[in-house]
């Protein structure tokens, strides 16, 4: 008769997990109950961010290329040139693809970044910075700001002199288009960003040239103050009620369960809570940002080539283009944020692009 070792029994233990995801972990010797109940927790973490960091942590001399390519982040971005071609890259490279914001964080050094796709004239991507920035603006638009981890302070130059406004974990602040910022970390931030990149300035003194802060063109208003507020996703989502969307589900309802945080060029920024199929829609004046917060969604969207489906788990990010016939899936439930062109076009036939 053949002796099991503690190895074969364990390894017999997680056979069965993997082969019945819902099965109740069998039992073992007590030496391995806890490594069994570790395995069984586990299971439930096949999203791409939790390999990613589990493939770093355990493979720490793989090379950044590797796990940039494996986790779909892109490289690390420390110089001009670096930076140039990364959006050459962008420019080139597939579209309609998830990129999770953690992995993309993982081993991001100091004051660098990685960018993961174009949002309009916006470049998406992530940093890190512990030390404050140069100032910079951004004459072609609005840039957005959501701090993932740790706390910030932007100072924004204003017609009516600087404004300081501080900025939590789970918190988007718009930077309007023109005005003169910088931001200085309060604790270590992990930053994910949505930033308009042609004509942007820079500038390493300790205020921008007088002459420039006032060469602005469209947005920015000597009132800018006003805007120049942090917005606090967890409390607009303390204040919204889900939505179970049904054959029944009203247009009133749907607008119940997102709440309007702020507007980013042309775009509506809400956040909300749903499950069920959302109807088709499009957005002819620019393209749709997903930020998954919790949960999963599955999105179709209608191409040329045929419709093309992509799950977004928690904390991943997708960039849907304008023009294109989408919806939206959840069995379980998601919440997520959206930067939402407006106006939408609503479709509730089977086939939008058939619906007269």
């Amino acid at each position: 008769m053949t002796k099991h070792t503690p190895t074969d029994e364990l390894d017999a233990a997680i056979t069965t997990l993997l082969a019945d995801p819902a099965a109740a972990p069998p039992r073992v010797n007590p030496r391995l109950s806890e490594l069994v109940r570790i395995a069984a927790d586990l299971r439930q973490l096949p999203r791409a961010g939790f390999k990613a960091r589990l493939a770093a942590a355990l493979s720490g001399a793989a090379p950044a290329t590797e796990r940039d390519a494996a986790s779909n982040v892109g490289p690390v971005l420390n110089t001009v040139d670096e930076i140039e071609a990364r959006l050459e890259e962008i420019a080139k490279g597939p579209t309609l693809q998830p990129y999770d914001l953690h992995a993309g964080l993982i081993d991001l050094p100091e004051l660098t970044m990685r960018f993961f796709t174009a949002l309009d004239q916006c470049t998406v991507g992530v940093s890190r910075f512990s030390t404050p920035t140069h100032w910079e603006r951004h004459p072609a638009g609005d840039e957005l700001l959501h701090v993932l981890e740790g706390e910030m302070e932007v100072t924004t130059l204003t017609d009516g002199g600087p404004v300081l406004s501080t900025v939590q974990a789970g918190s988007i602040f718009i930077c309007p288009r023109g005005l003169w910022h910088r931001l200085r970390a309060v604790s270590p931030v992990s930053l994910f960003y949505a930033t308009p990149g042609e004509g942007i300035e820079h500038s390493p003194a300790d205020q921008p040239p007088p002459a420039a802060r006032r060469r602005r063109r469209g947005g920015a208003t000597q009132d800018a103050a006003m805007s120049l507020v942090a917005h606090d996703i967890g409390s607009a989502l303390s204040a919204t009620p889900p939505l179970t969307i049904t054959e029944r589900t009203t247009a009133d309802d749907a607008d119940a369960a997102f709440r309007t945080l702020t507007t980013f060029n042309l775009c509506t920024v809400n956040v909300g809570r749903f499950s069920g199929q959302s109807p088709w829609e499009r957005h002819t004046r620019g393209d749709e940002l997903l930020h998954i917060l919790d949960g999963e969604v599955d999105i179709t969207v209608l191409t040329d080539s045929g419709p093309v489906q992509r799950r977004i788990e928690a904390g991943s990010v997708f960039v849907c283009p304008r023009g294109l016939w989408h919806r939206q899936h959840s069995a379980a439930g998601v919440t997520a944020l959206y930067a939402t062109p407006t106006p939408s076009d609503i479709s509730f036939a089977e086939d939008p692009r058939l619906d007269a």
